[in-house]
């Protein structure tokens, strides 16, 4: 005799935050949430994204390619789902500024935005060479060595995935196209100042943020900006 279907799960809806595409989604099951305490508990980062990524593709309706959105968009969406499966508010643990008590603070999960600011993606190297940026995927990112302690190889590995193609006064050479030791190669060959203006688009790149403000029992006010999805599931 089969077992009843124990729930039946609501539908929600949100918004891709970089494409606007609208998707619907169930909150997660107690299956999808012990594959994820599991990949959280090891500490190895791409782990964790990876059980993300699949409990996304396990509670969205539509088939989106979710390797091709941008890490802010796969953080996004897991905590419209996550704000649905556990609660709306999370708790988290923030530290006073001036004596460092710990004090819980209660964050409303669909108060949180991703603010994508305006820019020039096109940067001009010399007069006949540009590159085209934009935000890393999934993908790229799971490429890499989150677990490496090397930051500055990070960092290259990271600018090398942001440059979407080269742009010259003949043609335009998408970055897909060709192997990744040659963009690196390509980066290597740049100034200092080249450099600067390309690694600055990293400094700003779009991330799940929120001010919170709290009073501290020893009397002093606090502002804090909790800033990608550590800072919510802390």
């Amino acid at each position: 005799m089969a077992l009843p279907k124990l729930n039946e799960s609501p539908n929600y809806s949100t918004t891709v935050p970089s494409t606007g595409e609208k998707v619907t989604f169930r909150p997660y099951l107690v299956k999808e949430e012990k594959v994820l305490m599991i990949a959280f508990e090891t500490g190895d980062q791409n782990q964790a994204l990876g059980a993300i990524v699949d409990t996304l593709k396990a509670c969205i309706s539509e088939d989106i390619a979710l390797g091709d959105l941008t890490t802010f968009d796969i953080e996004y969406l897991f905590t419209q789902v996550r704000s649905k499966a556990v609660g709306e508010v999370a708790n988290v643990v923030l530290p006073c500024v001036a004596c460092q008590k710990k004090n819980e603070i209660s964050v409303q999960l669909s108060d949180i935005e991703v603010e994508i600011p305006e820019r020039n993606n096109v940067i001009e190297l010399t007069p006949t060479i540009s590159v085209e940026m934009k935000y890393p995927s999934y993908n790229e990112v799971m490429k890499m060595d989150l677990n490496n302690g090397n930051e500055t190889e990070l960092g290259f590995s990271m600018l090398a995935g942001c440059i979407a193609a080269i742009q010259t006064e003949e043609e335009r050479i998408d970055t897909k196209d060709v192997k990744k030791e040659e963009v690196m190669s390509f980066i290597e060959q740049m100034t200092t100042d080249q450099f600067k203006n390309v690694s600055d688009f990293l400094q700003d790149l779009p991330s799940l943020q929120k001010e919170v403000v709290f009073d501290c029992s020893c009397g002093e006010q606090n502002v804090r900006t909790l800033k990608g999805i550590n800072d919510f599931l802390s």
